[in-house]
């Protein structure tokens, strides 16, 4: 009786097992592979817990004004290449691997930034002011729709 039904809790496992495996692969949101930085810490590339601080326009202008703010451009190169903030950096949120090394490595944790991107429902510029956070920044604020609101303003672009 104890045999029977440990083979039988063994097969339902099994068929479990392969139901998951079946429908993973189907669907077409795979889970990616995890990036790693020059460190291989995962936990500073992937923020858990930071509270993010949305800045408006004029606050942003303002701190455009201030000597040694960096303004960090968190859409794909090929839209930065486009047109970008005057002085502005790229950094590529969806692709953090490609900087964050380098970046971490020559940047002051104490220098303001300003994220951006662009759009009302574009997540980039708040998701790479959590990561630079996260990775030590102490003064990171974002945008949201910085580069529409920033030319509709006048604002030097270049």
């Amino acid at each position: 009786m104890l045999k029977q039904s440990i083979k039988e809790a063994l097969i339902l496992l099994l068929a479990a097992l392969g139901i998951a495996v079946a429908v993973y692969a189907i669907r077409p949101d795979k889970i990616g592979p995890v990036a790693a930085t020059a460190n291989k810490d995962p936990a500073r590339l992937f923020p858990t817990s930071v509270e993010s601080r949305e800045i408006d326009i004029e606050a942003a202008r303002r701190l455009f004004k201030e000597k040694g703010t960096v303004f960090a451009d968190a859409r794909h190169e090929a839209d930065f290449e486009a047109g970008h903030i005057q002085g502005a950096i790229n950094l590529y949120a969806a692709n953090p691997e490609a900087w964050l090394s380098d970046f971490l490595s020559s940047t002051d944790p104490a220098t303001p930034i300003v994220t951006y991107c662009d759009g009302v429902d574009c997540p980039l510029a708040r998701e790479l002011a959590e990561l630079l956070a996260a990775n030590g920044f102490e003064t990171v604020h974002y945008l949201k729709d910085g580069w529409t609101r920033w030319q509709e303003r006048g604002l030097p672009v270049e």
